[in-house]
């Protein structure tokens, strides 16, 4: 059997379907597995050992049309129809996911339902529909749409993935762990997002940092992954200039293989976080119009605090006002005392 993944963006939720493939290779013996994902998100999907074909595509020539968009959407369009699949599974449910389920080859294409479905046309280009409960975490989701596919409803758990290297990350690796000190435990901080909304304030976040070093003594790697990120570690890294160091823009794949080497990543609901939660390391999240029980990593090591809304807004997965709200007093006004203590019984608890 080959099996096709539409996933196209974005890298968190890329991450979080990641457990799918090793599912379609080891439990149902698909022999091939495509991947149609954005070019600027395919490094973490070539890095995948199990998945066979990427397929990447660029949406851009979307948002304009002109001769070059003609001759952008043909080539895209031979690349994506040079393959032909048994299934393909369309985990984004929007518009432009469709375009391509549409245009690949396959008698069976299964999508969402329209009742769970994230924009509904892209309804007309799938031949079965499924609707998960809404109760699922997104992870969960994902996998549950495939495995209803094949009627099967036994537990799956997968396996603490190994990305695969390029020799000039293989040298960037081994030079980042030649950074860390060698009789001192790791933590990884990655405090930025984007979405500033999800962010914590610097100052509580440092309050909360300097309680962990206190009790704990780790050796901090502070991660950013921008400018504006790195400014903000810069803040917040002052107060340790003597146990940690920042990481600037770390390759994926790289950053992948130094999380399984750590004791720890703490992080705000962001990429790195759902990227830490592919290898065997402890997480902790820090949660405010997004729900842990929904977006945190799985697993028994895996903890978070939930910041609470001072509107009392209610939601399933994600606050509507996620992009809007100016007061995102959520996290940053949350009280970092409380933020340590559920974050030092999580760590009691691994």
């Amino acid at each position: 059997m080959r099996a096709l993944i539409v996933k196209t963006s974005a890298l968190g939720d890329i991450v979080q379907a990641i457990p799918v493939v090793e599912y379609l290779k080891t439990r149902q013996k698909v022999d091939r597995i495509g991947w149609v994902v954005e070019k600027r998100f395919s490094s973490l999907v070539k890095a995948h050992p199990l998945v066979d074909d990427v397929i990447e595509i660029d949406t851009g020539f979307l948002r304009s049309f002109s001769l070059g968009c003609i001759s952008e959407f043909c080539a895209q369009r031979k690349t994506v129809r040079a393959s032909e699949w048994d299934v393909l599974f369309d985990l984004q449910a929007n518009c432009k996911s469709g375009l391509y389920t549409f245009l690949a080859r396959s008698e069976v294409k299964v999508g969402y339902g329209r009742e769970t479905v994230a924009e509904w046309p892209n309804i007309l280009v799938t031949t079965r529909h499924k609707n998960p409960p809404k109760t699922l975490s997104v992870r969960d989701t994902y996998m549950w749409m495939v495995k209803s596919f094949f009627s099967d409803d036994s537990p799956f758990e997968s396996s603490h993935l190994s990305l695969v290297l390029q020799p000039h990350e293989e040298q960037a690796f081994a030079q980042e762990l030649a950074r860390w000190p060698a009789q001192r435990k790791v933590w990884m901080i990655a405090v930025g997002s984007n979405w500033p909304n999800k962010m914590c304030s610097t100052d509580a976040f440092k309050q909360v940092l300097s309680l962990v070093r206190k009790k704990y003594a780790p050796y901090f790697v502070f991660l950013a992954g921008n400018g504006e990120e790195l400014k903000e570690v810069g803040l917040l890294a002052e107060g340790f200039c003597d146990t940690s160091h920042v990481m600037y823009r770390p390759e994926l794949p790289v950053l992948q293989r130094l999380m399984g080497r750590v004791e720890a990543v703490i992080a705000v609901d962001s990429l790195l976080l759902h990227l830490a939660g592919t290898t065997n390391t402890p997480t902790f999240g820090f949660f405010g119009p997004s729900l842990g029980e929904k977006y945190a990593p799985p697993g028994k090591n895996s903890g978070y605090f939930q910041g609470t809304c001072p509107f009392d807004i209610q939601f399933e997965k994600r606050c509507p006002f996620l992009r809007t709200c100016e007061e995102s007093k959520c996290l940053k006004q949350a009280d970092p005392v409380k933020m340590f203590e559920t974050l030092d019984s999580w760590h009691a608890s691994v």
